[in-house]
């Protein structure tokens, strides 16, 4: 293992499911029907609304609807691309699919969190929060085990990555262990990171040397390690050991050994030691409520593709698409979670309170939601939470109801009483202290409709009912 630097990064300021023949062009097509050319340090870009193309060929993408764009992965011929989304589906454009994962292996509060091109078969794996690996046209080779209950306590599956000889694979996990099927090990940031309840920071992707077969893994917080794979930088390194609050949410290696390039939340793009083809960033094309989410290099042309994580629901949005380090925990009166960073509304909506000292740290927001299927419905934001509105305020899907700092407590979010004196979740009378109310299942489904990592179902007692009419998700 190497920490060293010993290049400084190129930084681009920020760039769901018809199957579209390719077409290789100097255009950027809008989904939402704008047409436009831009260009960046020279780059052909092409981008629809989940999946930006800076000089590699696009050839289709998902709609912007929901489920989420979670990560993308070129073909081995440079003919075409996968695009994974949360449920497990796999759109294929230019290449041949080869199946996905069907809905009922994904359990509830399990999420699609990587795919990985198979180049001895040209298949693919993917893999699921709870550590589940299937293979499509690829051999299963292994998986981790990761029990039920709590991510705090048995971290997440997020990210797969392809030894490059198609020998095997590597699963990284949120705590920065590392699981090598077919394949040797190489090191991992098991047991080094701070991963739990308090000032969490984790792994969130990892790519393969194809020079050395080492690799990197990138934390949440902006560091990139490398273990036998040369250290080039990291944005953390760039800022001086400092994180600036932008979350970094994946890692690709350059073809031929040249470096690798590091995606931003927002879109930034930095390269260390490989050349830099534009970002979201610099178009400026980044669609509101949404998030870069992957990037994968096309092994043609050098270029590479950045999917879009954006899920707009009835004029709802991802009210945690900011949150650095997020750690689904339990569902119970509503879901947990343990990260920091600003929260949003989920739609337009009127703010009813602020504060109770029944919660922890005393607050909890509530805000009363104007529009779609929740039309009516009050929201809650609570615990270790600052807020950042005022009663009576109007606010939208843009507006940042309040911060959330690292601490025990963390977060809990989700459906609340109409306003009562004490402020109440929706489902303070099914609680009894372990289980998971139907009202926390209910936001939770909704989290994830939205393109949120889903809170994690407890097993202690029946759930009990909602009201004849609810929304469900």
């Amino acid at each position: 293992m190497h920490y060293g630097f010993s290049r400084r990064a190129t930084r681009a300021v920020p760039v769901r499911r018809a199957h579209v023949a390719g077409l290789r062009c100097l255009l950027i097509t809008l989904s939402i029907g704008v047409l436009s050319p831009i260009t960046s340090a020279g780059a052909a870009i092409r981008l629809s609304s989940t999946l930006a193309a800076f000089d590699a060929p696009y050839l289709g993408s998902p709609s912007a609807t929901n489920p989420a764009v979670v990560a993308v992965v070129a073909g081995a011929d440079g003919n075409g691309y996968y695009v994974l989304r949360s449920n497990g589906e796999v759109d294929a454009y230019g290449e041949p699919s080869y199946g996905a994962p069907a809905p009922e292996s994904l359990p509830l509060g399990t999420t699609a969190t990587g795919i990985a091109l198979d180049s001895a078969t040209g298949g693919y794996w993917v893999v699921s929060s709870n550590g589940k690996v299937q293979g499509f046209n690829a051999p299963f080779l292994g998986q981790p085990h990761i029990p039920p209950r709590g991510w705090g306590q048995h971290p997440a599956a997020v990210a797969i990555a392809a030894a490059p000889d198609g020998t095997g694979y590597y699963v990284l996990r949120a705590n920065g262990a590392i699981g090598a099927y077919g394949v040797k090990g190489h090191g991992s940031l098991g047991g080094h990171l701070h991963y739990g309840t308090t000032a969490p920071v984790v792994a969130v992707a990892l790519a393969v040397d194809p020079v050395t077969g080492g690799y990197w893994i990138a934390t949440s917080t902006g560091d990139v390690v490398n273990f036998d794979a040369p250290g080039d930088g990291s944005p953390l390194a760039s800022s001086r050991g400092r994180y600036d609050g932008v979350p970094v949410t994946a890692i690709a290696a350059a073809t031929g050994g040249t470096g690798y390039y590091v995606l931003r939340a927002n879109g930034v793009i930095d390269s260390y030691g490989a050349t830099l083809h534009g970002s979201l960033a610099a178009s400026k094309a980044l669609p509101e409520g949404g998030f870069a989410s992957a990037i994968a290099v096309d092994p043609t042309t050098d270029g590479y593709y950045v999917a879009i994580d954006v899920a707009p629901l009835d004029g709802y949005l991802n009210p945690l698409r900011a949150l650095t380090s997020l750690v689904p925990q339990e569902i119970d009166q509503g879901v947990d979670y343990c990260a920091s960073g600003p929260i949003y509304a989920i739609g337009d909506a009127i703010v009813e309170n602020l504060y109770d000292p029944g919660w922890p740290s005393g607050v909890f927001i509530s805000y009363r939601l104007t529009g779609g299927p929740a039309k009516g419905l009050y929201v809650f934001v609570a615990e270790n939470v600052t807020p950042k509105v005022a009663i009576g305020e109007h606010v939208t899907a843009a507006t940042v109801v309040g911060v959330l700092h690292d601490a025990k407590t963390c977060l809990e979010t989700g459906w609340a009483d109409r306003p009562a004196s004490p402020e109440r979740a929706a489902g303070h009378l099914e609680y009894n202290g372990k289980n998971s109310t139907a009202y926390g299942l209910n936001f939770s489904s909704l989290l994830q409709a939205l393109g949120a990592r889903p809170g994690l179902p407890q097993p202690f007692g029946p759930p009990g009912p909602l009201p004849s009419g609810w929304p469900t998700w």
